[in-house]
């Protein structure tokens, strides 16, 4: 039994669980952890990206975009702290407009960096990450579709690691405890013994 996948199981199996119970925390947990995710990307964004070309216009578009980032990061954090009740819902809706904004940005920073011979892959992957999370932000916070997906994806999480827990214990190893044990040695004087 692998003691790894048989823990993973069950953090699986929490989390649908978490998910089932509670999708409104889901909600603003999430939230909060794009924002946190944000920042981070702002402030490489500034302190990493600013310079690879030499283009004032690329150079004044990424600033725009590190900021942005920066920003509605903060925003993310701490507004909800302070006005509980609606700023989920708008805070979503703003990160989702800022992802939007944000690849509509990048897709054009690409483009230069392409020109410049510069890999695009990891920037194409960034561009496609930030639809994919923009869309499922617009989807969350309405009240019923929301809750059902994220009530839906708690079920799926929930059984998957009861699945894998089940499975880690039907092939876990069988042990089998023997009434008695004899060594060679023993055995060999027993047969001397019968012998004599």
């Amino acid at each position: 039994m692998d003691k790894n996948k048989l823990f993973l199981g069950f953090m699986t199996a929490a989390l649908g669980l978490f998910l089932l119970i509670s999708p409104e925390t889901f909600i603003s947990f999430f939230v909060i952890l794009l924002g946190i995710a944000a920042v981070i990307d702002g402030v490489f964004i500034l302190a990493a990206t600013r310079d690879l070309i030499v283009d004032p216009q690329y150079k004044k578009i990424v600033t725009v975009r590190g900021i942005l980032s920066v920003v509605i990061g903060l925003l993310a954090v701490l507004l909800p702290k302070i006005f509980i009740s609606v700023a989920w819902s708008a805070m979503a809706y703003t990160l989702a407009v800022y992802l939007l904004i944000s690849a509509c940005l990048q897709f054009y920073t690409i483009t230069k960096l392409h020109r410049n011979g510069i890999m695009i892959r990891q920037s194409m992957i960034e561009v496609f990450t930030s639809l994919i999370i923009a869309v499922v932000l617009f989807i969350i916070p309405s009240d019923s579709i929301g809750v059902f997906i994220i009530r839906l994806f708690g079920i799926v999480l929930l059984a998957s690691g009861i699945g894998l827990v089940f499975m880690q214990w039907h092939n876990r190893p069988e042990v089998i405890i023997p009434d008695s044990v004899e060594t060679v040695e023993n055995k060999e004087n027993e047969i001397q013994n019968n012998e004599e």
